[in-house]
């Protein structure tokens, strides 16, 4: 196999600490395993192991390298190793609560909340709650950040979820990480085995980091320090998990004898997406500059265009795709696929999704439009009135509501309002949505969801949801236009479910050269054909009021920029000039991109 020469650079270090700067499609696990037969020379391969950031990475490398010797394996899975020699040679005995038989730790959560607040908990709180403890723990910050977030009660349901694994002997998988770092510092024997056993450690991905994770590592490879990290600050887009690039930057004042090489040669991309990419990358301040190129010598395609709507976007990526090869529709959020999707289905033209979950079904946007639907049916449900009366724009107080739930049940319930002392301006407001609510009955399914958002105040409710909900937010209006394309030509709310249970059966079996993914699940692949998609002011990049603008902006400018070295061929940016009958403009990165090309 012919290695660069940086890439010969990189696998002959032997001792000490050294970052490998390893840019896109610069070969780097060619390099670690490499790396590993050269070590081999004069180390047990035993001793030498690479940290990887998923396990499908592990497999792969450890199918590549072709031997039992070496070790691969994610951090979870050495901290779990490390936690079960500890619980073996002391007799004792913990449970993963994750793939646990008795309890799931969201059912868990589930009845916990529900004993403290005395209701159900949403998805979306279920899934923030584990998003929020997840960071804490990464990140090692206090417990009293839980106290100010969105969910209520949340420090209180967080101290009753601990202490319910400590009473039952279990842990779940951010758990790992605490208890291995916390072992490694307090048994001194346990610390020495490993240390032993281990001499010699590779961290791949090493932008994908956390906090945490880099103080196990720390520990481990201490006082000898024979460590390898090999990472792309610019690719550093994990920090909704912790990750942290200020860690990378700041590594030489941890380890002042790091040797830093650079493997920047892209072996991937054409010339002008290098080229692009590079001076797109170069506007970011808090990085370490490279000298990023390729040899490849060929050109290949961009183009940057501004499209009238979702449609003609959607019309000039499949004119522009081609069937024989691998083709990536990329956005930044999953929010955005719903349009594209309901076009392919429409179309039927294969392709697969690469998301974890199709999360924008489970939004609480949904939940609403749907009830407000099935109350417009059958104005005797109090129960649906309850959860919509303050997102219509009614002016009801609660306690008015509480007062009607008592006197309506199995009564109509605009009738038992009228019944009872309101303002007249309420009145008057009430027989308007009476009208209103009627009038959507007669409406195909794609059509009430429309007519909801813009006549009934939907749309400001939404507007005014709290920042727990920021991606909805930010995308009310592109998600209530998927929703209305994927409703398209259907008529009830089961329609819908059943549409919805056909793209997922699709999805799960489907092997196109056709591939949807969201940016981050891209990382680390590579397509002949890349369309980046939506590219729409206050969508990408996605800020929040609160933000650290500046670091927050160089993050985005990280995740376009691997959006963009994804492409081996050809690369698509788009915008769209419109949405419905509201006027858009372009993102600042698609101007910036425009004015360097």
């Amino acid at each position: 196999m012919k290695l660069t020469s940086q890439q010969n650079l990189a696998l002959r270090h032997k001792d000490g600490p050294i970052l490998v700067l390893a840019g896109p499609g610069a070969g780097k696990t060619t390099m670690l395993l490499e790396r590993i037969k050269f070590l081999s020379e004069t180390v047990n391969p035993k001793h030498i192991l690479t940290i990887t950031f998923s396990k499908t990475q592990a497999l792969d490398m450890k199918d590549r390298y072709n031997s039992s010797d070496a070790n691969f394996m994610t951090i979870h899975a050495f901290c779990y190793l490390i936690i079960r020699n500890y619980l073996k040679k002391n007799n004792r005995n913990l449970r993963l609560l994750e793939s646990d038989d008795l309890y799931n730790k969201y059912d868990l959560i589930g009845k916990i909340y529900f004993k403290i607040n005395d209701k159900k908990i949403s998805k979306e709180d279920l899934s923030e709650f584990f998003r929020l403890t997840s960071y804490m723990k990464n990140a090692m910050i206090d417990e009293d950040y839980l106290e100010d977030t969105k969910i209520k009660n949340c420090f209180q349901i967080y101290r009753a979820y601990e202490n319910f694994k400590i009473r039952n002997y279990y842990i779940d998988f951010d758990d790992m990480q605490v208890m291995a770092l916390k072992l490694i510092e307090n048994d001194p024997r346990l610390l020495n085995s490993i240390r032993k056993k281990y001499r010699y450690i590779q961290v791949d991905e090493g932008q994908d980091t956390s906090l945490i994770q880099f103080k196990i590592i720390e520990k481990i490879v201490a006082p000898l320090n024979n460590l390898m990290i090999v990472a792309d600050d610019d690719q550093s887009i994990y920090s909704f998990r912790a990750a942290n690039v200020s860690y990378l930057l700041n590594l030489k004042s941890k380890y002042p004898n790091l040797k830093i090489i650079e493997m920047t040669e892209n072996h991937r991309s054409s010339k002008k997406i290098v080229n692009l990419s590079k001076a797109f990358i170069d506007i970011n301040q808090d990085r370490y500059p490279k000298d990023l190129f390729t040899k490849n010598d060929f050109w290949g395609q961009i183009s940057i265009k501004s499209l009238r709507n979702v449609r003609d976007q959607y019309k000039f990526i499949i004119e522009n795709m081609n069937q024989e090869e691998k083709n990536a529709i990329l956005f930044r959020n999953n929010i955005q696929a719903l349009n594209i999707i309901s076009f392919l289905m429409e179309d039927e033209i294969d392709f697969s999704v690469n998301i974890s979950s199709l999360n924008f079904f489970e939004s609480k946007i949904i939940d609403d439009l749907f009830n407000i639907i099935e109350f417009s049916d059958d104005f005797d449900r109090i129960d649906l009135f309850c959860e919509i009366y303050y997102k219509i724009g009614t002016f009801l107080k609660k306690e008015e509501v509480d007062k009607l739930s008592h006197k309506a049940l199995n009564k109509n319930v605009f009738e038992a309002l009228y019944e009872m002392d309101l303002e007249d301006y309420k009145i008057e407001t009430l027989i308007q949505k009476e009208k209103q609510l009627k009038h959507i009955r007669k409406l195909s399914l794609d059509k009430k969801i429309s007519y909801i958002y813009k006549y009934m105040d939907y749309k400001s409710y939404i507007s005014n949801f709290s920042k727990k909900y920021r991606e909805e937010v930010v995308n009310k209006d592109l998600f209530i236009e998927s929703m209305v394309n994927f409703t398209k030509n259907l008529e009830s709310i089961e329609d819908f479910y059943s549409k919805k249970d056909k793209l997922e059966k699709k999805l799960s079996s489907s092997r196109s050269n056709l591939i949807l993914s969201t940016i981050h699940k891209s990382k680390g692949l590579e397509y002949d054909n890349v369309f980046v998609i939506n590219m729409v002011k206050n969508e990408f990049p996605i800020i929040v009021d609160n933000e650290d603008i500046v670091n927050k902006i160089e993050e985005e400018r990280r995740v376009m920029y691997v959006a963009m070295t994804r492409a081996k061929k050809n690369l698509h940016i788009l915008t769209i000039k419109k949405r419905g009958s509201e006027k858009l403009s372009p993102s600042i990165f698609f101007t910036q991109i425009k004015d360097l090309l």
